[in-house]
């Protein structure tokens, strides 16, 4: 779709940055990844370790609660290629 002052240029989420920007978040805090499983209601942290190691990304639903949890911004911790 194309207007007439359109620019748009696709932005790829990066997995590894922000992986890595959820694995500090979780250091710098007083919560283990069993903590965050907790709050999120996940089964097990593992999908967190997926989500730190860049495997993985979480659901919209986590990335606003992950910003909740750690009170900083979505875009804090959302990184783009």
């Amino acid at each position: 779709m194309e207007g007439p002052n359109m620019v748009y240029h696709k932005r790829l989420l990066n997995k590894k940055s922000t992986g890595e920007n959820i694995r500090k978040l979780i250091l710098t805090s007083n919560f283990s990844y069993e903590d965050i499983a907790e709050f999120l209601q996940l089964n097990s942290p593992r999908v967190i370790y997926e989500w730190v190691n860049g495997e993985k990304m979480p659901s919209l639903e986590n990335f606003i609660n992950l910003a909740l949890i750690f009170n900083v911004k979505l875009e804090s911790i959302i990184e783009f290629l």
